[in-house]
């Protein structure tokens, strides 16, 4: 029989849930950047590099590309002041 120190003691022992991948569109929808757009920035290193998940397949980490969306300065937010 299961005691409640028992599955105390299990659910102490579970990993944090992994980070969620997005793909290129995911992240040209959520950045509303053109694909060559977030390449060139990708070359500047202004935007997050990809995890490589296959021969031909990359994924950008959710929170990464979140962390930039709130960081990037607004259209229109380096006018000069009159």
């Amino acid at each position: 029989m299961t005691t409640n120190r028992d599955f105390t003691r299990r659910r102490a022992s579970v990993a944090p849930p992994l980070p969620r991948l997005l793909t290129l569109r995911d992240v040209t929808e959520l950045t509303a950047l053109s694909r060559s757009a977030v390449y060139a920035l990708m070359s500047e290193s202004r935007f997050p590099k990809p995890l490589r998940v296959g021969s031909r397949a990359v994924r950008w980490v959710e929170h990464e590309v979140l962390d930039f969306i709130a960081t990037r300065p607004r259209a229109g937010s380096e006018r000069p002041t009159l």
